[in-house]
Order: structure tokens, then C-alpha cells, then sequence
């Protein structure tokens, strides 16, 4: 069945309002430190249901009562599914529909005989609307009664268990299927399915010891996974609804940032034990006192610049940059950074920090050691550079972005933070990336009206050497590890393919992928761009 995109006015609307509802049918990927990247997909503002009463109660002592039980007293999830705007993604009549009839094969039953089509209407709403920060709670104690031991770590295999190159395998997304599928990016083989959670979101990869990466979905739980026997080991729940994820030079701490509640995360890589839980809050650039989601977080090099992570607030428009070398995690904030923040990237030496002011328009430009804004690019309709593109060409650093709002692609000088080429694509799109290996970058236009284009531009000429246009509903190109090779999901046709990444030519295509979107290479451990 087609997967439709929604309409660029939606998505304008959307990332002004930054509410993150779902509408019908959208397929789409959100991340810096290898993170899936999203922006937020607005359908129509349902009802308020402040006064909205179902069998004599408030909607929400209501749903506590009745539906907590499986779903959470506060939408959060449990034996049921989270039910919040960001993992609801069907129209309105679809849960309503659910709500009346019950699944099937399921422990939900049919309420019509006890809800009228009026109290649906209200529950539906309910479920609809974005959860307020006060009344969606996971704290320090919540998240530590969450951890789960799957596989004991010593039944675990001394070497991999598969063909695969553990130093090269291509982690792809199985969106709405709740996996990860695992390929050799030498082979191009389909090694194999990971269990995960909703939407895996972010990944990282432990840069002391090949075997482990970590994943982190949109519902919040955070995995462990070994890349030996392909299966994840551990899990515990940062939040309700997460984004972002990262983890030190060391390979000891994580940090994960939440949407909801309004915190990041800092646990023991290893055991993934709490350490540390920030509530994320601030005064935005209009001078409001506000609770703000984490749009954002990143290690950068410890050698190179210190032992710190970064987060970014969204709403709140502040970095934040934490010593994770300390334990108390000191904070410093540089407050004043833009108007609803979203993806960004390090330059090559981790010494600058480029963050997406979607409202303003603009890249912000960060002294990273010194902590202090230098510049604010503009570079055109909201700009999405996902885990960026940053590359060296001509004795010259770049970096690119594409746009949610327009499409084209903007290239700075890394140096000078001067714009030295637009250019322009089918449409808005997500992703954009580059490597070391290649001359080659590649970028996606996801949200054109036909969402097939994949341009790829000479990073020493910036012109377009080629525009492949295979499949449906293209997005996320990946680098294999040597660079010789890119892979691009088919969200749409449920395949992956794999280009030439010299000559751009078709070399194969993957099948045995669920909703296919994000695709993050293992060799990221090494990189200095994030893990």
C-alpha cells in the first residue's frame, strides 16, 4: 500500500508549533550522533479535553483508571503500547475504530458496548494531546526499576557468530517492526533481524570495544546490543518518548535526551545503571521561562577538546555542555542559540559545533572550547542537516545541510562560515552525508513531491554529478565503512539498495527489510564526528 508524505505546508506548520503528532500513512526518518532524524508532523489540533468528562470523570482520571492498567496511568506505556501524539501516527477514525472493536489477538477488548461514539470521540481526543512536562513523570527511580538483564554477558560468544565484517555492518531501521536489520557492508548480505524497540531512533557504537553498540528508541527504551551474536543483552527505559543519544571517548557513560518528560539521561555504558537525571529547562530567546524537550546530544573528542557531552533544548534554544569527567556533571549553558533547535554536527576537529535554528532559518555556529556563539548562518527554509555532512576539499574544510522547507542544499566554508554553494534539489528533504573516502555527497528529498530523488554533488566543485531517481520513497544515504559503497532505504517498496559509490551505479538490492529508514555504519566507533 502507498505510503503518502504529508504536504510541506504541514511540515511547516508543524515545526513552527513543534508539536509532535502523527497524520495518516507518513513514513518518515530524525540523527546528529547517528540518530535517526524527524521532524515533527502535525495533523489536525484535536479537541481541547480539559472539561471532556467519560462515565462521570475527568478523561484523564478516566483513562488512568481504566486503561492505565495496561497503557500507563499517564499514556506512558506498559503491557500496551505508549499511546502519545509522537508514536500515534494514524487518523483519528483508526483509534476510534480500535477503541469500538478491540484487536483481535490481543488483551484489548471492544468498548462499544460500554463507551457511546461521544465518549470514544473524547478518549480518542485524549490520546491525541500532547501530554503536559508535569504530568508525564520518569525519574531517577523509575528508570532504575526499568533495567532488564536479556542475556547474561558471560553466556555471551568470545568471537562474532556470523560472516559478517563486525568492523563494516550497515544497522538499518526496521521502522514500525520494532527490529534492526543487520547487513556485511562487505557482501551486502542480510545477516540478520535485532529485536529493539518503537522506531529505533538513535544509535552509537562503543569506541573501546567493537562488539557493542547501543540503540534508542522513540518510546524511550534504550538497548544493548552485541554485535557478535547479533542480539540485544540489556535494556532499561530513560523516558516516555526520546530522540538523542551518545556516548564518551571512554566508552563508560551514555547520555540520552528525552522529548518527554523534559530530561536527559546519563547512565554506566556497561551496565546501563542510572548515574544522572537533568530536567531540561531554561529561558528561551524570548526571555519565557520554559520546560524544554532535548533535541539533540553529542560526544566530542575528549583528546581534542574535553570530556564533554552536549545537548541542545528546543524549545528553550540553549546548549548545554556537560563534564562528564566530573561526578556531579557540571553544566555550562550558552543561552540564546535559536528558536526551536533541531539536528547538528562537529567540524572535523570537534572544536566547532553547527546546530539548526529551524524558525530563524539559520545555522548556529558554536566555539565549542570556549562555549560561546560565533556566528548564525543563514542558510535557507528550515534547515535538517541530520548528522551532517562535513568533508575536506581544496585545503578547505565544508559543511552542508538540506532543508525541511525548500529544496536545496547549502554549502559553508567550515572556516569562514561563509556560504560557497546552494544547490538545488527535486525538493525538502532529511539527510545528508559524506565521507573521508569519497569526493562524493549524497542527499535526500524526501518530502518532494515525488520522493525519489537521491542528488549527489562533487564536494571540490559542488556540481551535481548524478541524480538517481530508482524506488519510490528514497532516503538516508549510509557510506560503507571504506566508503566504496552507499545505501539507500526504499521506505515505500521495503528494499535497501546499494550504489557504486564511484561510478553511482545500481549494485544490488536488499529485500528482507521491514520499512526500511535510518542506516548507520559500525565504523562510526572510529569517527570523530560522533560514535
Amino acid at each position: 500500500m502507498r505510503k503518502e508524505i504529508v504536504s510541506i505546508a504541514a511540515l511547516l506548520l508543524t515545526l513552527a508549533v513543534a508539536v509532535a503528532f502523527g497524520v495518516a500513512n507518513l513514513r518518515m526518518a530524525e540523527p546528529a550522533t547517528a540518530v535517526e532524524p524527524e521532524p515533527e508532523v502535525v495533523a489536525e489540533e484535536p479537541a481541547s479535553v480539559e472539561a471532556s468528562v467519560i462515565d462521570g470523570k475527568p478523561v484523564d482520571q478516566f483513562f488512568a483508571d481504566t486503561c492505565g492498567g495496561c497503557h500507563g496511568p499517564t499514556r506512558e506505556g506498559g503491557t500496551g503500547p505508549a499511546l502519545i501524539p509522537g508514536r500515534l501516527t494514524e487518523p483519528p477514525d483508526f483509534y476510534a475504530r480500535t477503541i469500538a472493536e478491540g484487536r483481535p489477538g490481543t488483551i484489548m477488548p471492544a468498548w462499544s458496548s460500554m463507551l457511546s461514539e461521544d465518549e470514544i470521540d473524547v478518549l480518542v481526543n485524549y490520546i491525541l494531546s500532547e501530554p503536559s512536562a508535569a504530568s508525564v513523570k520518569w525519574e531517577f527511580e523509575d528508570v532504575a526499576a526499568s533495567r532488564e538483564v536479556l542475556v547474561e554477558e558471560a553466556d555471551l560468544p568470545d568471537a562474532p557468530t556470523h560472516s559478517g565484517n563486525i568492523d563494516n555492518l550497515m544497522l538499518i531501521t526496521e521502522r514500525e517492526a520494532r527490529s534492526i536489520a543487520v547487513v556485511d557492508g562487505d557482501t551486502h548480505k542480510l545477516l540478520g533481524h535485532i529485536e529493539a524497540s518503537y522506531r529505533a531512533h538513535g544509535y552509537v557504537f562503543d569506541p573501546t570495544n567493537p562488539r557493542w553498540a547501543f540503540n534508542l528508541g522513540r518510546d524511550g527504551w534504550l538497548f544493548k546490543i552485541d554485535l557478535y551474536s547479533l542480539q540485544a543483552v540489556m535494556k532499561v527505559r530513560v523516558g516516555q518518548d526520546a530522540r538523542g543519544l551518545a556516548i564518551s571517548d571512554d566508552g563508560k557513560y551514555l547520555i540520552a535526551g528525552n522529548y518527554l518528560p523534559h530530561t536527559a539521561v546519563i547512565l554506566d555504558a556497561h551496565t546501563l545503571e542510572p548515574l544522572k537525571v537533568i530536567h531540561t529547562e531554561g529561558v528561551d530567546p524570548d526571555g519565557n521561562f520554559v520546560q524544554s524537550r532535548v533535541c539533540i546530544v553529542s560526544d566530542v573528542s575528549a583528546e581534542l577538546v574535553g570530556p564533554y557531552f552536549i545537548i541542545a533544548l528546543k524549545e528553550a534554544g540553549q546548549m548545554w555542555r556537560i563534564d562528564y569527567s566530573d561526578p556531579s556533571f557540571p553544566i555550562d549553558k550558552i543561552e540564546n542559540v535559536g528558536r526551536i533547535l533541531h539536528d547538528g554536527f562537529l567540524n572535523l576537529d570537534n572544536t566547532r559545533f553547527y546546530i539548526a535554528s529551524q524558525t530563524d532559518n539559520w545555522m548556529t555556529v558554536i566555539d565549542v572550547v570556549n562555549w560561546e556563539i560565533i556566528e548564525k548562518i543563514p542558510t535557507g527554509d528550515t534547515p535538517h542537516p541530520g548528522s551532517g555532512a562535513v568533508w575536506e576539499a581544496n585545503g578547505t574544510s565544508y559543511g552542508a545541510t538540506v532543508h525541511a522547507g525548500e529544496g536545496k542544499i547549502t554549502v559553508w566554508d567550515l572556516n569562514t562560515n561563509e556560504i560557497v554553494a546552494e544547490i538545488p534539489t527535486s525538493g525538502p528533504g532529511l539527510f545528508i552525508r559524506s565521507t573521508h573516502h569519497s569526493p562524493y555527497v549524497w542527499a535526500d528529498a524526501m518530502f518532494a513531491e515525488t520522493p525519489n530523488e537521491i542528488t549527489v554533488f562533487d564536494g571540490r566543485t559542488f556540481e551535481v554529478v548524478k541524480r538517481i531517481t530508482d524506488g519510490t520513497l528514497t532516503l538516508h544515504p549510509e557510506f560503507t565503512a571504506d566508503g566504496s559503497a552507499v545505501y539507500v532505504s526504499d521506505w515505500e517498496e521495503d528494499v535497501v539498495r546499494v550504489y557504486d559509490a564511484e561510478t553511482f551505479e545500481l549494485l544490488t538490492t536488499i529485500e528482507g527489510i521491514q520499512d526500511p529508514t535510518g542506516i548507520f555504519n559500525s565504523s562510526r566507533r572510529s569517527e570523530l564526528l560522533g560514535h
